[in-house]
């Protein structure tokens, strides 16, 4: 690119698989009145003028409260991290942004869940016979490590241990975006090394988890990479914003619902 690199993030859910509050909990996150303790599942919005377009990472159970929320008027693409229900059963509300654009939305992913994509969303794409409106996508694929393009940005691509499954990361830049993970391998360590200044990670909570990295994991993967600004995102209702963050060092906090971010390479 001759022009230096922007983008705006966008924390559209900062929440992990059940939101907070959740169901039938009445611990005091799950009680607060504190907005900042209101968390849907997560994804985040992408949005840059060397792109056509606002671009999401997953379509979270709330997307159609979290698009509105964020005032999107149109989607260009999306790309999945993996398709656990939290991070795409937001996927038929893509709907309302077909009226108008009136063409498929680029839908990128690891071409190993492209079918997993038409069984869990058969009727999108499978003739029924249904005259209403259907959610419709150009399944693009991802690679398992490497660079892809969207427009006119570059994204790595990299895949990461999640329990039984596993679920791609996202750089953009000197950005990365990386959630629903058990540990960092040494390869992506080395790979990203020195090349990361900023990122969003999850960190379900402080306690050990068998799929999820913890809260201090992230950070000290964080540390490792030399990142300069980050937060820890899928956050469970463990997590209480004020008096958790103290525990964190000064240049890594929680992400929030809503939380903005300007960065430029």
């Amino acid at each position: 690119m001759e022009q230096p690199f922007r983008m705006k993030v966008t924390v559209l859910g900062s929440g992990t698989s059940t939101g907070v509050p959740t169901l039938g909990c009445e611990c005091a996150i799950c009680t607060s009145d504190d907005p900042i303790h209101h968390r849907s599942r997560a994804s985040v919005l992408i949005e840059s003028p060397h792109l056509r377009g606002p671009v999401v990472i997953d379509t979270a159970p709330e997307f159609r409260l979290q698009m509105l929320k964020a005032r999107v008027k149109s989607l260009r693409a999306i790309l999945y991290t993996h398709l656990h229900a939290d991070h795409c059963h937001g996927f038929d509300d893509i709907r309302p942004f077909l009226f108008k654009e009136k063409k498929p939305i680029d839908c990128f992913l690891r071409e190993d869940l492209h079918e997993e994509m038409k069984v869990r969303f058969a009727y999108a794409f499978v003739d029924t016979g249904y005259l209403g409106a259907l959610p419709k996508v150009n399944l693009e694929p991802v690679p398992e490590l490497g660079l892809f393009r969207v427009d006119d940005v570059d994204v790595e691509a990299v895949t990461l241990p999640h329990g039984s499954v596993r679920t791609t990361a996202y750089r953009f830049g000197d950005f990365v975006y990386a959630t629903d993970f058990k540990g960092l391998p040494e390869s992506i360590q080395t790979r990203w090394q020195g090349k990361v200044k900023y990122m969003i990670a999850s960190g379900v909570r402080f306690q050990q988890h068998h799929t999820h990295n913890t809260v201090m994991e992230s950070v000290e993967m964080m540390q490792r990479l030399g990142v300069q600004k980050g937060y820890i995102t899928h956050l469970s209702h463990d997590i209480d914003y004020k008096r958790d963050r103290k525990r964190l060092p000064p240049h890594i906090d929680f992400a929030y619902d809503g939380l903005q971010w300007e960065i430029m390479d």
